[in-house]
């Protein structure tokens, strides 16, 4: 029987397992990498990106699902009561559901007398 074009004809010992088939993958690796690559996994559309900026400091957070404000604010031991939540010059309230990627500033309120 001819062997077929693209395909390597059997060996008379062929086992079926392919380390025993001339594949060129055993030589995967051996030589340098020419290329760098940086893989990241991460799933699409899992995880919102909520930047913070307070105090001429800026947090980044990231969160699996919709969250309010005030638990933002919770996850950054901050008091809500100490701060005003201002997104695009309008200051929102601190039960304002966020569901997507979103920059929120953080302005310390005075008190006292």
């Amino acid at each position: 029987m001819a062997p077929r074009e693209g395909f390597e004809p059997p060996r008379p010992r062929d086992s079926g397992f392919r380390i025993h088939r001339n594949t060129g993958l055993c030589d995967l690796g051996n030589a340098q990498a020419t290329v760098e690559l940086e893989i990241r996994l991460f799933s699409l559309g899992s995880a919102m990106r909520v930047t913070v900026k307070h105090e001429s400091e800026e947090h980044v957070l990231q969160f699996p699902q919709p969250v309010l404000i005030s638990e933002v604010l919770q996850k950054l031991g901050i008091h809500a009561s100490t701060v005003l939540a201002v997104h695009d010059d309008t200051i929102v309230p601190h039960n304002s559901k966020i569901d997507g990627d979103i920059e929120i500033e953080l302005i310390t309120v005075s008190s006292g007398g």
